[in-house]
């Protein structure tokens, strides 16, 4: 699994690893699984596909919602493809709950909606994050002590299964991994990725951002999951008539700076990565490629 914040080359480190051995490149992104949004999610490049095939991206419509749970099955169907082929599947991406839950095969649950998840998003929406929290604290302190309460998705997860089970949450059973899983996490010092980002915004911007924010919000209909991204919530203001263009663009740099803060704080705390700096010290890539020998050795 290769995972670290936006902007750090996360891309350039697959196709590498492509180009020097039999991988099968897998998108752990939640956003670039969506066809139509390529520069606000820095989806790899045509040229870059060329180079190397990149599965699990353009496989929905704007206007279809994605879950974790069907990531997880996604992508283990790619795995297995990948051991049919002998191939070594590598998972790219900075979604770190996609790659986490399938690091330890979370036990997720069944995806179809349930009349006890409408009324805890019903609640959700009518009363708030915080009550909801207190929802889930008054029926499962040991798992509201977990799930914090701007996770509403999580926490609605949670209620559903207390109502539906008749048991705690916190009594599922444990994950099991099943796969044997190597993290290599990519950052850079914070003022230049913040710098990174920045640019990478400006560049965004030059080359038809703002078009293709408009694209998306026609495909998506009624969906709000893929309009939530960074890179295209921010401009839907500007679009209906409120404020500016420049105030859009740099709530985007700001969302993405602040973003980026919160994936490396989730990879050094839940992924257990070997850290590396190809942005100061490009020649970090040796000791990547002698750390993957080491490890499918073993």
């Amino acid at each position: 699994m290769i995972g670290g914040p936006t902007a750090v080359g996360k891309t350039a480190l697959a196709i590498h690893l492509a180009q020097e051995r039999r991988v099968r490149l897998i998108n752990a992104d939640a956003f670039q699984i969506y066809r139509g949004m390529d520069i606000g999610t820095a989806k790899p490049t045509a040229a870059e596909q060329a180079a190397a095939t990149h599965h699990l991206i353009d496989i929905k419509d704007p206007s279809e919602s994605f879950t974790v749970a069907q990531f997880m099955d996604l992508a283990k169907d790619e795995i297995k493809r990948a051991g049919e082929l002998g191939e070594l599947p590598v998972l790219v991406g900075g979604t770190g709950f996609y790659l986490n839950a399938l690091r330890l095969n979370l036990p997720l649950g069944t995806e179809a909606a349930s009349p006890a998840r409408q009324h805890w998003q019903d609640f959700y929406d009518e009363h708030g994050q915080d009550a909801l929290w207190t929802e889930l604290n008054q029926r499962d302190p040991v798992s509201a002590a977990k799930i914090p309460a701007g996770n509403a998705r999580r926490v609605i997860r949670a209620l559903e299964v207390i109502e539906n089970t008749g048991r705690p949450f916190s009594n599922q059973k444990p994950a099991i991994p099943i796969y044997e899983t190597l993290v290599i996490g990519l950052t850079t010092d914070r003022d230049i990725l913040y710098q990174r980002i920045n640019q990478r915004v400006d560049a965004m911007m030059t080359q038809g951002l703002l078009a293709e924010v408009q694209r998306v919000q026609l495909a998506a209909g009624t969906n709000k999951q893929a309009l939530a991204a960074i890179g295209y919530k921010e401009f839907l203001p500007y679009l209906a008539g409120d404020g500016t263009l420049a105030d859009a663009v740099a709530l985007v740099k700001r969302n993405s700076r602040r973003y980026a803060k919160r994936q490396l704080t989730y990879f050094h705390n839940q992924m257990s990565a070997h850290w590396f700096d190809l942005v100061q010290h490009p020649a970090e890539m040796t000791q990547i490629d002698e750390l993957l020998d080491g490890w499918v050795h073993k």
